[in-house]
């Protein structure tokens, strides 16, 4: 049996080689715009729900107090950007939104006129709580509280917790 000069074959071989790799490359180019897509799309519905979740819960709100006009009717509840809210993606904000909102929502149908009294109790009452959210912890600090319209409007920041960050703080004395 007689086997053919593989010199023959070279550039076919080459070629061969090439397209493959060509293939490689092109799938995980192709992986990559898919997930950056994915990711954009799991944020964007995130957002969404985080939007009609509080639509809803506002017009129930209104629709319980609406014959009261000197009461909280919703809480609104919006985080203050920092290096810590910057790297999180919303589906976890909206879960820590909702988390503090529970909280708060001792506030709503109190009120406008006492809540001075209230506020000042919720801030007491929060302060330093950590929230869980999947194996992350967070610490939520309000900032501001104000009443506008009978919705009371609550900022906060979020600082992250872990062994992220214990490693590199500073050493207590």
């Amino acid at each position: 049996m007689r086997i053919p000069p593989f010199e023959r074959f070279v550039r076919f071989t080459q070629g061969v080689g090439l397209v493959l790799a060509g293939m490689v490359i092109g799938a995980a180019f192709y992986h990559a715009l898919f997930q950056a897509q994915f990711d954009r799309a799991a944020n964007q519905i995130g957002k969404l729900e985080d939007q009609l979740n509080e639509r809803d819960n506002d017009l129930s709100k209104l629709n319980q107090f609406k014959e009261q006009h000197s009461v909280i009717k919703t809480v609104q509840i919006r985080f203050e950007e920092s290096s810590d809210a910057a790297g999180l993606d919303e589906p976890t904000k909206a879960r820590l939104k909702a988390m503090l909102h529970k909280d708060l929502l001792v506030l709503e149908g109190q009120s406008i006129y006492e809540i001075d009294r209230e506020s000042r109790l919720a801030r007491e009452l929060l302060a330093g709580k950590v929230y869980r959210d999947k194996d992350k912890s967070f610490s939520l600090e309000i900032k501001t509280v104000l009443v506008v319209d009978n919705k009371l409007q609550v900022w906060a920041s979020i600082r992250r917790r872990g062994p992220e960050i214990s490693s590199s703080a500073e050493p207590e004395d």
